[in-house]
């Protein structure tokens, strides 16, 4: 978990990433539940979304053999 704290988007995931990153911040929450996020919320849910995606890429590069 250590490296997650130093982990840097690689460079070819980035647009993949910050599209996702607007999906579960703003449109998931916004516009399919009509809910609105307090700062804490989107706090949370970046961090959540940072782990998930860090742990998404490296279970695809081990299953890749990179």
């Amino acid at each position: 978990m250590l490296n997650w704290f130093f982990w840097a988007i690689p460079q070819k995931h980035i647009r993949k990433y910050f599209f996702m990153l607007w999906l579960v911040l703003f449109f998931l929450p916004g516009v399919l539940m009509g809910v609105r996020l307090t700062i804490f919320g989107l706090f949370v849910n970046y961090i959540w979304f940072d782990i998930v995606f860090y742990s998404w890429l490296k279970f695809k590069d081990k299953l890749e053999g990179e």
